[in-house]
């Protein structure tokens, strides 16, 4: 099975608040390139005031997505974080066995609690969330190219 080739996307939704700022857009992520020992991304947010558009590269076994994470909460599952269980969440592509892990981070201005839910074989990143101090922001896919993850 190929993971994901050139051109192929994911889209996730970015609600929340920060501050008094209230969040209400999406991330899209293309790949830009794919090889037997990298990947190519292009983050590109519309209406998320705390990320940039970005062009990331990755090292890439053919068969792990886990910092796709880093794009979206900062950390991957393969190096950061505690893995807490499986769950059962609702996605637009049905109910998914997802693992939680979660993360916590003391900063200056409090400490930032971030949590990732993703799929077991490859820790593809299908939610995450963000909160702390300034609020609390959720990140949820809501639509993608890949035809593995719609039909899981």
């Amino acid at each position: 099975m190929e993971l994901m080739k050139k051109r192929d996307h994911i889209i996730y939704s970015v609600t929340g608040n920060v501050g008094t700022a209230e969040v209400n857009g999406i991330i899209g992520i293309k790949f830009i390139t794919v090889r037997d020992r990298k990947y190519v991304i292009e983050a590109l947010p519309k209406k998320v005031p705390f990320l940039k558009r970005a062009r990331v590269t990755f090292p890439f076994d053919g068969t792990n997505l886990a910092d796709l994470g880093g794009v979206l909460v900062g950390w991957s599952v393969l190096t950061d974080g505690t893995a807490v269980g499986e769950e059962k969440i609702p996605t637009l592509f049905g109910e998914r066995a997802l693992i939680r892990y979660q993360r916590s981070e003391v900063r200056d201005n409090g400490t930032l609690h971030s949590e990732q839910f993703v799929e077991p074989v490859h820790n593809f990143p299908y939610a995450a969330r963000m909160s702390g101090h300034g609020g609390e922001v959720l990140f949820s896919i809501i639509d993608t190219s890949l035809k593995w993850i719609k039909e899981e």
